[in-house]
């Protein structure tokens, strides 16, 4: 689904619908349906409140390379790759302030909206004022980037996701008084394609369906490689191997669509509990919201938190994805989630992140560390972390603890 130039007649029907008081998502949604082009949503809120659909890089390409604002004391250069860096004196910008990408690219005088950021640097210190005394003064350094107008935003992926998707729904039949739990860690789709997944996916079905009371699917973080679409890199910005994300889209709605469709014909209960993670986080959230809209009768909860916790009948299990404090995740759990860790009769922490298994039992608690299916991509072989084993689990517990252990 490819992104077009604006026409006249684009531009006049925006306007009218724009008039009629049509969001900029819906008016989106309308030049598709009717003109079969896909102009994205900030592009169409942009040309509603300045006339314009191009970002403001473009008239101050036009300008100077090197621009001083004496006013502001800022200090403007724009850059041969197209980016710009401006440095400015800001008063009372506090430590906090300084990590709030909207109020520094405000500060500088550019609109988030239309521009990102590359870099930031911020420099500290105080200084004696003839009127105010003792202030704070920050300098503050930027490299930004406008905003390409056919770049997909969260929102934007949310709404394509949710567009022309039919509910999914079933009779659901309980077959034991057993739950089942089945968690998916690391699947760093784009690395991983369909065919590392259906040999394991076949063996999971095979247990699926024996039928359970309840089915848990823990989705562990990294469900995609990527945390973009047009470049591959985390959600840090660490640049990894290029990978096709459209192609790791549809894998990855490949093996919801038949887990949670087996799922559902199997249980009276299905549960969707999302953990993100490092690389992909808001992919994956953004995933969610499509699980939810096609399957109603699935429980999803899309966490954005480090942890989370949920109570299977008397058996309490703990969620991270596993790069974060691990060594403090039991206490984290009692402390965190003291209802759920009340009120069970055993306890279990579920997390991946480091690509290999490790079990441990920790005061009681057993910390489970999956390993994950992906292939070694280069960066593993170059440091010879190949040895893992490529397994996934489902776990099975009747109401008190765990009582089946199945490696497919």
């Amino acid at each position: 689904m490819g992104y077009t130039k604006w026409t006249d007649e684009h531009k006049n029907r925006v306007t009218e619908l724009g008039k009629q008081g049509l969001s900029s998502s819906k008016i989106a949604q309308r030049l598709f349906d009717e003109f079969g082009v896909n102009l994205s949503r900030r592009t169409v809120s942009r040309y509603l409140s300045t006339g314009h659909t191009s970002s403001r890089y473009d008239k101050l390409k036009k300008n100077t390379n090197k621009v001083k604002d004496m006013k502001r004391g800022t200090e403007i250069v724009i850059n041969k790759d197209g980016s710009t860096t401006s440095t400015t004196t800001i008063e009372n910008m506090n430590r906090e302030k300084a990590k709030d990408v909207d109020f520094v690219l405000r500060a500088h005088g550019f609109d988030p909206e239309d521009w990102d950021i590359v870099s930031a640097k911020s420099n500290f210190w105080q200084q004696n004022s003839v009127e105010k005394g003792l202030i704070d003064l920050c300098q503050s350094k930027i490299t930004v980037k406008p905003k390409v107008d056919n770049e997909l935003t969260f929102e934007d992926i949310t709404e394509i996701l949710k567009q022309e998707i039919e509910p999914y729904t079933v009779k659901q039949v309980a077959h034991s008084a057993h739950n089942l739990v089945i968690p998916l860690p690391d699947l760093h789709f784009g690395v991983t394609k369909r065919q590392d997944v259906q040999n394991h996916l076949d063996r999971m079905l095979d247990v699926i369906n024996k039928g359970y009371k309840t089915i848990v699917i823990e989705q562990l973080g990294d469900l995609f490689h990527s945390s973009q679409m047009w470049s591959s890199q985390t959600l840090k910005s660490t640049i990894l191997q290029d990978v096709d994300m459209v192609a790791a889209w549809n894998d990855a709605k490949w093996l919801f669509d038949v887990l949670v469709t087996a799922t559902l014909k199997n249980s009276t209960k299905v549960y969707v509990k999302q953990m993100a993670g490092n690389h992909s986080g808001n992919m994956e959230f953004a995933f969610m919201e499509y699980l939810q809209a096609k399957y109603p009768q699935v429980v999803v909860h899309n966490n954005i938190e480090f942890r989370d916790a949920y109570l299977l009948d008397n058996v309490g299990i703990m969620l991270a994805h596993g790069d974060l404090a691990p060594k403090n995740l039991p206490m984290l759990f009692a402390n965190e989630f003291g209802g759920v860790w009340s009120l069970s009769h055993s306890r279990e922490i579920h997390k991946g992140h480091f690509h290999k298994e490790k079990i441990v039992d920790e005061g009681g608690v057993i910390s489970r560390q999956l390993g994950t299916v992906k292939p070694n991509d280069k960066y593993e072989i170059m440091n010879g972390w190949t040895l893992s084993k490529k397994e996934l689990y489902a776990l099975e517990y009747d109401s008190d603890k765990l009582v089946a252990e199945w490696h497919v």
